[in-house]
């Protein structure tokens, strides 16, 4: 029995050792929690802020795209291009703040030649739409500020079918 007492005595002493070394919770007081809630507040109001910046910018790129792109009906521009139509529909894209894609089976196109003096860019659209006729079409869709090199299909030579 005296050893049975022992070992309980020190697994007794054992626990009472190890809860000593155990950390305490200190209890919240009213400075910490005020500390804390200014903090929050604090970055609540600089992500509220660049919220607000950011609307702000969006707002302001939105004015300029709209600007840029009901400029495409009334500038005057001077070209004179030769090479890939891809590359002069890319650039008015960019220029006019129309998004460009192409869409179908993509072709070799055969490379353009504009050359024009104070053309509407319109005008120019439909020169480039001209002179790639039996290879694709060029759409400017307003209404979702796209501008489209659409490729026809290539039809079957003859006698093939």
């Amino acid at each position: 029995m005296g050893a049975r007492c022992c070992k309980a005595g020190g697994v007794l002493l054992a626990l009472v050792a190890l809860g000593g070394c155990a950390s305490s919770a200190k209890p919240t007081t009213d400075d910490t929690e005020a500390f804390a809630s200014r903090i929050i507040a604090d970055k609540v109001s600089v992500a509220v802020n660049s919220q607000h910046n950011y609307v702000s910018r969006l707002n302001a790129d939105r004015v300029q795209a709209a600007s840029r792109q009901a400029a495409v009906d009334t500038d005057q521009v001077d070209i004179d291009f030769i090479g890939k139509p891809q590359e002069l529909l890319q650039t008015f894209a960019s220029r006019y703040g129309y998004a460009y894609v192409e869409s179908g089976k993509r072709v070799d196109l055969k490379p353009i030649n504009v050359w024009v003096r104070r053309a509407t860019p319109i005008n120019v659209l439909k020169d480039v739409g001209a002179q790639i006729d039996t290879g694709a079409d060029v759409v400017l869709d307003k209404s979702t500020n796209t501008l489209r090199l659409i490729y026809k299909p290539v039809p079957l030579a003859l006698g093939r079918g």
